[in-house]
């Protein structure tokens, strides 16, 4: 009977990994500890779960004395999620580092029968957010290379080495808000980018496939790191149809890149900026979500720079599952409908209307 810690356990991954264990028997966890800076968005109705509201950025203490109170002596495998946003690279490294880093420290401290402890990172570790020469050999795989110059996946991943040897751990939200205010501006579901980011082949992590192998990894003693997306690449030309069909919106297909893609890609050619449309249209969110009775503040929420990076790359995300497949692990599920799943659970959440 293991205890689980699940740090982030409000965001969509967090939330996925909750579900995912709620339908695990007691006879499996007996107990799961939840801790996000804010209190529970959702009832997960399973008394196995013991909520705590606490700040990774605040004062160590508090942590410390948050995972006590939940019962984290008895916890045994911790599952890594939260993240703070920033666009400068260094303000990322910096705070990512801190928060990190404190939930590292307050784990040592507190679950003395610690067995694993699992950091979610994604393919900025390949160095896909830099593009060019930065990019790691295709597929991607898990002995990769690190790219050079500074990458806070690096810093994490080092953090957690070394708390090992001394102790012996969203681009669909973006979509749908961004989905929602377009519907009501009545606007078509514009795409960012150009043709070339259109037809390419993408990798799509979806957050409950991510938590069932995660829990998969944890019961199974797996070690190190491991790849993990949907099973095969899909293009934007398949996927953007779908999400304008399921918010009721028309679209255009992309006109063609004003500019050579250079070898190695690294341009970003977002030839409709969704950043730069947000800061237009900013000053109508807060009349768009009160008349469709949702959080004032839950435009906040999105980060539309990300959209734009995300669907303006001129170069492919493509990772291998070889090491995963090795390990027993033959999973694979629909890109679209784990998409479809989290814009189900946004509306669930009443982060976009459920109409």
């Amino acid at each position: 009977m293991s205890t689980a810690i699940v740090f982030g356990a409000n965001g969509i991954s967090g939330i996925a990994l909750l579900s995912h264990l709620s339908s695990q028997p007691k006879s499996q966890w007996k107990k799961i500890i939840a801790l996000s800076r804010r209190e529970p968005v959702l009832d997960h109705q399973d008394e196995r779960i013991v909520f705590k509201s606490v700040d990774l950025l605040g004062p160590e203490e508090k942590l410390e004395q948050a995972l006590k109170e939940a019962g984290a002596k008895d916890a045994d495998h911790v599952f890594f999620y939260a993240y703070v946003a920033k666009q400068d690279e260094q303000e990322l490294i910096d705070v990512n580092r801190l928060l990190f880093g404190n939930a590292l420290k307050a784990v040592a401290k507190t679950a003395p029968k610690l067995q694993s402890f699992q950091l979610q990172t994604g393919y900025k570790y390949y160095g896909t957010h830099k593009g060019g020469k930065y990019l790691a050999p295709y597929p991607w795989k898990e002995d990769s290379p690190r790219h050079s110059g500074d990458n806070f996946y690096y810093v994490q991943e080092d953090l957690l080495a070394d708390a090992a040897k001394q102790n012996g751990w969203n681009l669909a939200t973006s979509l749908a808000l961004y989905a929602t205010a377009r519907k009501e501006l009545e606007q078509k579901l514009v795409f960012p980018g150009s043709d070339v980011s259109w037809n390419l082949p993408y990798d799509h992590s979806i957050a409950s496939h991510n938590a069932a192998f995660q829990v998969y990894a944890a019961v199974n003693g797996l070690e190190g790191a491991y790849n993990i997306h949907a099973g095969k690449p899909i293009t934007f030309k398949e996927l953007w149809p779908k999400v304008a069909e399921y918010f009721g919106l028309e679209y255009d297909d992309p006109p063609k890149a004003t500019q050579a893609i250079s070898d190695p890609p690294e341009q970003v050619i977002a030839l409709h900026s969704v950043d730069q449309w947000a800061k237009d249209q900013g000053n109508k969110f807060p009349e768009i979500a009160k008349k469709l009775g949702i959080d004032s503040s839950v435009f906040d929420y999105a980060t539309w720079d990300f959209v734009d990076f995300a669907t303006s790359r001129t170069w492919k995300d493509v990772g291998s599952l070889e090491r995963a497949k090795q390990a027993g692990w033959k999973n694979e599920v629909d890109v679209w409908e784990g998409y479809k799943a989290v814009f189900d659970r946004l509306k669930e959440l009443g982060v976009v209307p459920k109409k």
